[in-house]
C-alpha cells in the first residue's frame, strides 16, 4: 500500500485520485493475477470430475467475489470525491453477493435450496439496487450541454435511465416468456419458488447490464476502461443468471462448470474495473453536439423493444393462442411504464419549449435595449419613431381627415454637458453611474406611452406621445428640472448639466420623416447648448437658418459626442 500511494503522489501532501495518469503497477499485477486465476478455474473445470470441479469453481467464484468487494472498498479510500461513491456502492453489492454466493454454493452442491433460503436470497435485491445507484454515480459527461436541464431536474437523466432499463429488461423478459420460457414452465416439472427466485435475480442483473450499456452509449465516461470492464462483467453475470433461469425452468438445479467459470470471470472484471487507471484530463472543455442518430436511438430504443413484445402478445390474441396471466400482467405493467416515461418526456419537452421562449425573449430584449441603462437602444427607438410618425401623419387611418391643432407626438433630444470631464475627474465607473441616474430620472418623469432611449455615449432621446393628457412641452420642462438635480458621484456632490431640444408634430404639419425630426431635435439641442440660460429649446424654422450650416459642417445628426462633452 505504501508503494501504491507513492504512485498517485503529485507533490508533498497532495495525492492524485486513484489510478490517475498511466496504469499503476498494481493494476498490471491485478490483470496478471486475474488471468492466472481464470486459467486455474478453467483447469479445474476441465481436469476434475464434475463434483470436484464444481466445488473448486465455486470456491474460485467466492475468491473473485471477495476480491471485487475488497478492491472497490479499498480504492474508494484513495479516489477523488466524484469517483468514490460508485466504488463504495459497487463494493457493497459485491460484498452482498459474497453472502449470496455462499448460499448459492450450498444450492449447487446439494442440488436443492435450503429451508428459509428464499427470503435471504431475496434480500440481495437491496444490493442490486445499490449497484444500480453506483452505476449512475459513475463520473460521466453529457453528450451536449445539459446545464439548463440540470437546473430544472438535477437527476433527470438518472430517472430516465432507470425507467429505460426497467422498460427494456421487462420487454426482453416478456419476449423470452412468450417465445421460450412460458412453454417450458408450463410443460416441465420444476420448483416454482426457485424458478421465480432465479427469474428475479436474472431481471436484476439484466437491469444492471442494461444501465451500463445505456451509460456507455449515451454518455461520455471519464474513464472508458472502467466503464468497459464493468459493462463486460455485468453482461457476463446477466448471461450466467439467464442460464440458471432456463435450467431451473427445466427442473435442473445445477449450473454447468463453464457457467461458473464465466461467473468468476465477471467478478474479476469488476475487480479490475475498481483498479483501472483514471485519466487525469478526462473532461473536455468543449462538448460537441450529439449526433441526431444517437439522440433518436436514445429516444426510441425502449419503445422499440416494448413494441416487439406487445406485437407478440397482440398476435397471440388475434390468433386465439393461449395468453397466460404473466403475459397479461407483464404487458399492462410495461404499458403503464411507457405512459409514465412519455409523461416525463412531455414534461421535459414543455420545459425545454418554455426555456427556448425565455431565451428568445431575452435575446430580443438584448437586441433592442441598452445593456447599461436598460433603456431602448437606437434600433428600437428608430422603429418606434417610424411608427409614431406614421400614426401622427394619419391619426384615423385616412389621409383626408380634418386637421387638428393638438400635438400628435414630440421628440426630445438630450445631451449631457461636460460628460468627458466626469470620466476624467471621477473615473468611467462614475460616468456609467451618471448615465444610469439620468436613465432612471427620464423613466420616472415620462409616461408609459412614451419611449425613452439611449442613442449612444451621453445622448438620450424621448418619444412623447401627444395622445396622452399631459402637454409634451410641460413634460420636457419637467425632465429638464429632474435631470439637472444634484446627485452623488464617487462620494462627491455633482450637479449634472444637460442640453435638451424638443420638436413637436401635430396633425397640421406637412408629412415628415424620422430623420428630419431627429435633425430638428438635434438643432434645438445644439441651440440650447449655445445659450447658458435656457437648457431647453423648442425647434422652430429659424433654427435651421441659424445653425444648419454649422451643424452640416460639424458632426452628423446622431453623433456619439458633442463639442462640449
Amino acid at each position: 500500500m505504501t508503494g501504491f500511494r507513492g504512485v498517485g503522489a503529485v507533490g508533498p501532501g497532495i495525492r492524485r485520485p486513484f489510478g490517475a495518469g498511466h496504469a499503476p503497477p498494481l493494476f498490471l499485477g491485478a490483470v496478471v493475477a486475474s488471468a492466472l486465476l481464470i486459467g486455474l478455474d478453467v483447469a479445474f473445470a476441465v481436469l476434475l470430475d464434475y463434483r470436484a470441479g464444481q466445488i473448486a469453481t465455486v470456491l474460485v467464484c467466492l475468491a473473485a467475489d471477495i476480491a471485487a468487494a475488497a478492491a472497490c472498498l479499498w480504492t474508494a479510500r484513495h479516489a477523488g470525491p466524484g469517483d468514490r461513491r460508485w466504488r463504495v456502492l459497487i463494493g457493497v453489492m459485491a460484498g452482498g453477493m459474497t453472502a449470496g454466493g455462499l448460499l448459492a454454493a450450498v444450492i449447487l452442491l446439494t442440488g436443492r435450496p435450503l429451508a428459509g433460503e428464499t427470503s435471504s436470497t431475496l434480500a440481495l435485491l437491496v444490493f442490486y439496487a445499490l449497484a444500480l445507484a453506483g452505476l449512475l454515480c459513475l463520473p460521466t459527461d453529457p453528450l451536449a450541454d445539459e446545464s439548463a436541464r440540470r437546473r430544472y431536474i438535477p437527476g433527470r437523466w438518472h430517472a430516465i435511465t432507470v425507467l429505460d432499463c426497467v422498460l427494456i429488461v421487462g420487454s426482453v423478459v416478456l419476449l423470452e416468456w412468450i417465445t421460450v420460457l412460458g412453454p417450458v414452465v408450463r410443460s416441465s416439472a420444476h420448483d416454482l419458488a426457485l424458478f421465480l427466485l432465479a427469474l428475479v435475480h436474472n431481471v436484476a442483473m439484466m437491469i444492471l447490464a442494461t444501465a451500463v450499456l445505456l451509460i456507455a452509449s449515451f454518455r461520455r465516461p471519464r474513464s472508458a476502461m472502467t466503464l468497459a470492464l464493468l459493462a463486460v462483467g455485468l453482461l457476463t453475470l446477466g448471461l450466467t443468471q439467464n442460464t440458471l433461469v432456463y435450467r431451473v425452468a427445466h427442473g435442473a438445479y445445477e449450473l454447468p462448470l463453464w457457467s461458473l467459470v464465466l461467473f468468476a470471470a465477471a467478478l474479476l472484471l469488476i475487480f479490475l474495473a475498481a483498479l483501472a487507471p483514471v485519466p487525469i484530463q478526462a473532461q473536455p472543455d468543449d462538448l460537441a453536439p450529439p449526433r441526431p442518430r444517437m439522440m433518436w436511438a436514445h429516444a426510441v430504443l425502449p419503445y422499440v423493444v416494448f413494441g416487439l413484445a406487445g406485437l407478440l402478445v397482440l398476435c397471440s390474441l388475434v390468433t386465439g393462442a393461449r395468453v397466460d396471466r404473466f403475459e397479461i400482467y407483464g404487458t399492462v405493467s410495461l404499458l403503464v411504464l411507457v405512459l409514465f416515461r412519455q409523461m416525463i418526456t412531455l414534461a421535459e419537452n414543455t420545459r425545454l419549449l418554455a426555456e427556448i421562449r425565455e431565451r428568445e425573449h431575452k435575446l430580443h430584449y438584448q437586441a433592442f435595449h441598452d445593456p447599461l441603462t436598460g433603456l431602448a437602444n437606437r434600433a428600437l427607438f428608430t422603429r418606434r419613431l417610424q411608427r409614431a410618425v406614421t400614426s401622427a401623419a394619419n391619426p384615423t387611418g385616412r389621409c383626408d381627415t380634418p386637421a387638428d391643432q393638438t400635438v400628435a407626438m414630440a421628440v426630445l433630444f438630450l445631451d449631457l454637458d461636460h460628460f468627458k470631464q466626469v470620466n476624467d475627474a471621477f473615473g468611467h465607473a462614475a460616468g456609467d453611474e451618471l448615465l444610469k441616474i439620468t436613465a432612471r430620472r427620464l423613466r420616472a418623469e415620462t409616461r408609459a406611452a412614451d419611449t425613452v432611449a439611449r442613442l449612444g455615449g451621453d445622448e438620450f432621446a424621448v418619444i412623447l406621445d401627444g395622445a396622452a393628457p399631459d402637454d409634451p412641452r410641460r413634460i420636457a420642462e419637467r425632465l429638464t428640472t429632474a435631470i439637472q438635480a444634484s446627485c452623488q458621484l464617487a462620494g462627491h456632490q455633482y450637479d449634472p448639466c444637460a442640453s435638451l431640444g424638443l420638436v413637436t408634430l401635430d396633425a397640421t404639419s406637412r408629412p415628415t420623416s424620422p430623420d428630419i425630426l431627429l435633425h430638428q431635435a438635434d438643432l434645438a439641442m445644439y441651440a440650447a447648448k449655445r445659450q447658458p440660460a435656457d437648457r431647453l429649446v423648442v425647434y422652430h424654422p429659424g433654427l435651421l437658418t441659424r445653425f444648419g450650416r454649422d451643424r452640416a459642417r460639424g458632426s452628423p445628426v446622431l453623433r456619439t459626442s458633442t463639442p462640449e462633452s
